[in-house]
């Protein structure tokens, strides 16, 4: 505690500094952030104080800045998004609300490519899927994005733009070693092949050693080895077209203590269960952009990967994804038209060697097809501009969809943007939501009845998509030439969630096993409204001193239902999102070699139901702290060390669904790294 005190007192040290505008090296400038470009909103160039969305863009200095280690501590700064560590590797990450190890209301891309697991429609973080020092930027929007984006863009979209070669010429070597038996490794060397043409090569390696129990302080098990290798071509033409390809691979070990039902006993006990979670998966890509003779700009992507995910004596499924996304734009009077279509055929064979969890059929080849297009109207020049959009999908994983978007942006000075929207998106069922039956939680036992076991499975209904409206004001405005503000609103209406309504009950297992099992069917029989506002600012204190905030309220209320399932799991997500979470982050270029950066981050508390107990868990709220200081010793060499998580008691974040995953303790730790330019 003492050297937490210690640290935290020389953070405010220097928490105004008096430097001289003459040492700083890299000012940082408001003007040029108002200016940074983004181009997931509409699928085009836009600059981000002109978009009608909430936007969010983590720039590669950020990034490097945050001292993070993972892609989704990174997130932690972004307004609207919820993180939530589990362990080593395993991350809930979300946007507004609905948190879980596989969120599947946020929808996440690399240049445009999902990277979600159509078994769950979720992301699974602890697998790398680029490497930090990769990313040119991260464009974060909050709210529905399936007028663009296709299904399953319903609270959120991230888009990790990746760098391009140009921009990684010669060698950079960066290593990383940890307090509590972390280390990463991460090596680069790109290369200009003539005028026009450019490749570069980039591996990562990645280690962490179990972390301890939350409850009894032991071994968690959750051991982490991943490898990651990346390399990408681009070229460009006199014509101005464009063509890039890339082929990169993964592969990840991931330890795991969950609690199942072990062999017949009695009584019926839940015991830890230690197995391994291996994830590889290969990629090849190309995308190609021109410009024909009519002034259409036109582009064309397309991509196949291979994946296996396995869990050991639990699960494996093998998987070949292929992917086509087409897109033109036209640009005519008052008019910016954007056009496309988008196919997607995942291809996966699966076997469950547990009786806790069963899959039919085995096999299954999942299809998803869409148009969409968005027009962006002018109707005063330089002060009000509509926009109206629509995507048809059609999966056979829960039939067609539509989802419209609409938007008004107003401004009426050069530093003031005010906006408004209203989108509607669907989130399509999942592979497993569709065809897997699993033994999700337990009833323990009373004096008059014995313990029962919920076993989830598919009713004899078919799952329709869950929809939801979204209604949106946005204001943005430039308070002075060094202070931003961002303000967004938004009420959602969710219909046709996903719950569980009651099935039939089976006693055969009762002189076996010592339990019932109550058959839960899933269906479309949940609604109910989020609420929510954020708040981001960011503030040039001084030419070398920059501070930022974000800041986010949320309320989820579910619709009542004469359906017990329901309810009750309508009133236990209203209480598992936190009301409040938020971060204070601040840059100092000390001089021209030297950086000081503190982040300050917190969250509101939240209760989760404890899988598999029915039971809900308080997950505390909680105050922490991130220091980072960085020394240029050469233009070639830097060093820096990082603390992380430095200030407030032991804690969990997170009480992991799908799996039962035990909570561990996440810790303050030291991280030692260099940064080697060649």
């Amino acid at each position: 505690m003492r050297m937490h005190i210690s640290l935290l007192a020389a953070f405010l040290a220097v928490a105004v500094p008096q430097v001289r505008a003459a040492d700083i090296l890299d000012e940082l400038s408001l003007e040029d952030l108002t200016k940074t470009e983004i181009t997931s909103v509409s699928r085009k160039s836009q600059s981000l104080a002109n978009v009608p969305a909430a936007a969010f863009v983590i720039s590669s200095d950020d990034i490097r800045r945050s001292g993070a280690q993972t892609l989704p501590d990174v997130l932690r700064m972004v307004p609207g998004i919820e993180v939530a560590q589990i362990d080593k590797g395993r991350y809930a990450v979300t946007a507004r609300g609905f948190n879980g190890r596989f969120a599947n209301k946020l929808q996440v891309l690399i240049d445009g490519r999902s990277i979600y697991l159509p078994t769950f429609s979720g992301v699974m973080w602890e697998n790398d899927a680029i490497a930090l020092e990769d990313i040119e930027r991260i464009e974060v929007i909050r709210g529905p994005g399936a007028a663009i984006w296709g299904v399953n863009a319903v609270n959120g979209v991230i888009n990790i733009i990746s760098r391009h070669s140009r921009d990684q010429e010669g060698g950079l070597v960066k290593p990383t070693l940890g307090s509590l038996g972390t280390g990463r490794l991460y090596a680069r060397y790109g290369s200009a092949i003539g005028d026009n043409s450019s490749w570069k090569l980039s591996v990562q390696g990645r280690h962490a050693d179990a972390s301890r129990q939350f409850v009894n302080g032991t071994d968690s098990n959750d051991n982490l080895n991943d490898g990651l290798a990346d390399l990408r071509y681009d070229r460009t033409t006199g014509s101005g077209s464009e063509l890039a390809l890339w082929a990169n691979a993964n592969r990840s070990k991931l330890g795991d203590l969950i609690l199942i039902v072990p062999a017949p006993t009695q009584p019926l006990t839940l015991l830890p269960f230690a197995t391994m979670q291996k994830v590889s998966s290969q990629t090849v890509g190309g995308r190609y952009r021109w410009l024909s003779d009519n002034s259409i700009e036109s582009s064309l992507q397309l991509s196949a990967s291979k994946s296996i995910v396995e869990v050991e004596k639990y699960f494996r499924e093998d998987r070949n994804t292929y992917d086509l996304d087409y897109q033109g734009r036209y640009t005519f009077a008052v008019h910016d038209l954007i056009w496309g279509l988008s196919h997607r055929t995942s291809l996966d064979d699966t076997a469950a060697s547990s009786v806790v969890l069963s899959i039919s059929p085995a096999a299954f080849a999942q299809r998803t097809t869409g148009v969409y297009f968005q027009d962006d109207w002018t109707l005063v020049p330089d002060k009000l501009q509509a926009g109206l959009g629509a995507r048809w999908d059609n999966t056979n994983l829960g039939g067609h969809s539509l989802a419209p978007n609409a938007t008004l942006m107003w401004t009426p000075t050069r530093v003031d943007t005010a906006w408004a929207k209203y989108a509607r998106a669907p989130r399509m069922p999942s592979r497993a939501e569709q065809n897997v039956t699993v033994l999700s939680s337990l009833e323990p036992p009373t004096q008059t009845t014995p313990p029962v076991v919920i076993r989830a499975m598919q009713g004899s209904e078919p799952l329709k998509a869950e929809t939801v409206d979204d209604y949106e004001l946005g204001y943005r405005t430039q308070l002075a030439s060094n202070f931003n503000v961002d303000l967004a609103a938004f009420r959602y209406r969710y219909r046709g969630r996903l719950s569980g309504q009651a099935g039939e009950q089976n006693y055969d297992l009762l002189p076996v096993y010592g339990v019932v099992i109550q058959n839960l069917t899933l269906c479309n029989c949940s609604s109910g409204w989020v609420t929510g506002a954020e708040l981001s600012a960011d503030w040039l204190v001084l030419p070398a001193w920059r501070l930022q905030l974000s800041y986010t309220w949320t309320r989820i209320r579910m619709d009542a239902s004469a359906n017990p399932f329901a309810e009750a799991d309508g009133q236990d997500t209203e209480k598992g999102t936190p009301r409040h979470y938020g971060s204070l982050r601040s840059q100092w270029n000390i001089s021209s070699g030297r950086q000081f950066d503190a982040w300050l981050r917190g969250s509101a508390g939240y209760d989760r139901a404890d899988a598999p107990f029915p039971d809900l868990v308080h997950v505390p709220a909680y105050v922490t702290l991130d220091l980072r200081y960085a020394r240029k010793l050469n233009k070639s060499l830097e060093l820096a060390i990082t603390g992380r998580n430095l200030i407030g008691p032991r804690r969990y974040e997170f009480v992991s669904d799908y799996i039962p995953s035990v909570p561990v303790e996440i810790r303050p730790s030291l991280l030692l790294s260099a940064s080697w330019m060649f």
